[in-house]
């Protein structure tokens, strides 16, 4: 049965990769006819020079944002129903600028519209509240990068982000603690992400094959609704939370898990 589970997830994968475009579309056309009206899209997806501009336009392409229908204007500012260049970049900032809806002043809000509860939870944090004192402290662009095409999830580059300001000849005490114990809550969440991952597609075995199920379903979505809750809570910066619900995640998940393949092999 585990065989049979990672061919199909292979296939899958494949599948996935011999097409041209992915799941995104044709790039050359803008990508989803969602964005058909959106002369942003339009625009830049065209622009061959310079480079940095064009390379701006497929970071887009290729990232969550273009997926869940964000475009340009979301965040940049700019008026997408413009055909003209000037009035279409009215509003638009550098980064850099104060008056930028990307200025690290600016990016919990702007964030803000779609990622409510990650933002919630960052805006309570020491970090959040340095930053917006002093001007010293990650931004939400510091671990998720420019448009969010790049993360910061593995865990050695967790702790080494955390080892810049923490554990680095520099204004703060030495506290070499903290990377060790962001590393392993960044593990924590891994390793339940995982698990749980591995239980949805067993259950999925289960009920295609018609196998009896007590309170696996219910207990799978407990084990979600902690990690959710782990990560949310992760941009608190208060390690201690986000790790306890990421354990209690992983536990539930491992039990329903194996309950799971119990039954699937006696089927």
């Amino acid at each position: 049965m585990a065989k049979k589970l990672c061919l199909l997830a292979f296939i899958g994968v494949i599948v996935m990769l011999a097409s041209p475009h992915g799941s995104r579309g044709n790039p050359a056309q803008g990508g989803d006819t969602m964005y058909k009206d959106n002369s942003c899209v339009r625009c830049h997806a065209g622009i061959l020079e310079p480079l940095r501009i064009s390379s701006r336009y497929f970071e887009w392409h290729r990232s969550r944002h273009q997926e869940k229908g964000v475009s340009c204007d979301k965040c940049h500012g700019g008026d997408p129903l413009a055909d003209e260049q000037q009035k279409a970049h009215a509003g638009i900032f550098r980064s850099s600028v104060r008056e930028s809806r990307l200025h690290w002043k600016n990016q919990p809000e702007t964030c803000n519209a779609c990622h409510q509860t990650v933002v919630s939870s960052f805006v309570t944090s020491v970090h959040y509240q340095r930053l917006k004192g002093v001007g010293l402290g990650p931004s939400c662009n510091t671990c998720h990068a420019h448009m969010a095409t790049v993360a910061i999830y593995s865990p050695k580059e967790t702790a080494n982000l955390c080892a810049v300001c923490h554990d680095s000849i520099n204004f703060l005490p030495p506290r070499p603690e903290i990377p060790v114990r962001a590393e392993e809550v960044m593990i924590a969440l891994q390793r339940a992400t995982a698990v749980i991952n591995w239980a949805n597609l067993l259950l999925a075995t289960a009920q295609r094959n018609g196998v009896r199920l007590d309170r696996e379903p219910d207990e799978l979505k407990q084990a979600e609704g902690w990690l959710k809750e782990a990560k949310v809570n992760w941009h608190t910066f208060n390690l201690d939370v986000p790790r306890k619900r990421a354990d209690e995640a992983f536990r539930t998940g491992s039990k329903v898990r194996d309950g799971l393949r119990a039954k699937l092999s006696v089927h």
